[in-house]
C-alpha cells in the first residue's frame, strides 16, 4: 500500500468523528434545532456550530498536533497522570482551578476527549463524552410540570388519578386553592351575593395568607364587588382607556406639551 493511500486512510477515531459530522448536517438539512440535535446525539451546541457546515472528509481529520493549541496544554502532563488514574474529569478540573486553571468544565471535557483518542488511553467512566458526561443508567422521572398543575386548577385540565391524588396528598393547599377558584366562580356564574358573603367568611379565616388576603380585600370593596355580581354593566371599557391614556403618558415623558399630549390620545 502506498503512502499516498494510507495518508488518505480514516483512523477510526476519524472514521466515527465523520459519522458524527453526517449525522450532524442531516439533522439540520431536515429542520431540527440544535437543542432537538443536543438531545438527540447527546453532543453540544459548540460541536454543532464547528460542524453544520463543510466536507466531512475534511473537517473530521485532526492532526496529532491540533490538541497542543488550547489553553491547557501546560497542565496535559497532570491530565495525562490523573486520566491513567481514572480520575473523574470533574475532579481533575477541580485540581487545575486551585492550580490557576480558569477554563470551563466542558473545555476540560472536549480537550480529554481529545487526549483520549490520541494517546490510546482507556478510560471507561468518560471514553463516550463529547463535551458532556451522561449518565444512562440514571433512570429518567417521572413529574408534573407547574403550568399543567395550574391548568387544572383553573381550567380542570385532565390529570392521571394517580397523579392528582399524590400531588392532592403532598400539598394540601392545592385543594384549597381549587375549591377557593370553584367557589369564586360560581359566585358569578349563580350571581349570587349570599354565595359571596359565605366565600369571604370562609377563606377570611384560611390558614393560607394569600387566600386570606384575597378574601379581605374583597370585605374592603364589598360594595363595589356586590355591584360587579348583580349588575349587568361592565367598567371594563372605562378601565381600557384608562390604561391606554396611563402607557400614552409614560411614552411622553420629557417630551412637548399638551398639544402633542392631546393629538396623541385622540389618534
Amino acid at each position: 500500500m502506498s503512502q499516498v493511500q494510507k495518508k488518505n486512510e480514516l483512523t477510526d477515531p476519524e472514521q466515527s468523528r465523520k459519522e458524527t459530522i453526517i449525522k450532524i448536517q442531516s439533522y439540520l438539512a431536515q429542520g431540527y434545532k440544535s437543542s432537538d440535535i443536543c438531545k438527540i446525539m447527546k453532543t453540544t451546541y459548540r460541536q454543532i456550530r464547528k460542524y453544520s457546515v463543510g466536507d466531512p472528509d475534511i473537517l473530521c481529520r485532526r492532526s496529532k498536533s491540533s490538541v497542543h493549541k488550547s489553553h491547557l496544554d501546560p497542565f496535559k502532563p497532570l491530565i495525562l497522570e490523573h486520566l491513567a488514574l481514572k480520575a473523574e474529569i470533574k475532579s481533575i478540573h477541580k485540581l487545575l482551578i486551585e492550580r490557576g486553571h480558569t477554563g470551563k468544565l466542558t473545555n476540560l471535557y472536549d480537550y480529554c476527549k481529545r487526549l483520549l483518542e490520541i494517546e490510546g488511553m482507556d478510560h471507561p467512566k468518560n471514553t463516550n463524552i463529547i463535551g458532556v458526561k451522561y449518565n444512562e443508567a440514571k433512570p429518567k422521572g417521572h413529574c408534573l410540570e407547574r403550568s399543567r398543575i395550574l391548568r387544572y386548577l383553573w381550567s380542570k385540565l385532565d390529570i392521571p388519578p394517580t397523579d392528582l391524588s399524590f400531588i392532592l396528598e403532598k400539598y394540601p393547599i392545592l385543594k384549597e386553592m381549587r375549591d377557593c377558584i370553584s367557589d369564586f366562580r360560581r359566585i358569578y356564574i349563580d350571581k349570587n351575593v349570599r354565595l359571596l358573603e359565605e366565600f369571604i367568611e370562609k377563606y377570611g379565616k384560611s390558614t393560607n395568607k394569600n387566600l386570606k388576603s384575597f378574601a379581605t380585600g374583597l370585605f374592603r370593596d364589598l360594595i363595589a364587588v356586590k355591584n360587579s355580581i348583580i349588575s349587568e354593566y361592565s367598567n371594563g371599557f372605562l378601565e381600557g382607556n384608562n390604561n391606554r391614556l396611563k402607557m400614552i403618558k409614560r411614552t411622553m415623558y420629557g417630551r412637548a406639551g399638551l398639544d402633542l399630549l392631546r393629538a396623541k390620545i385622540i389618534n
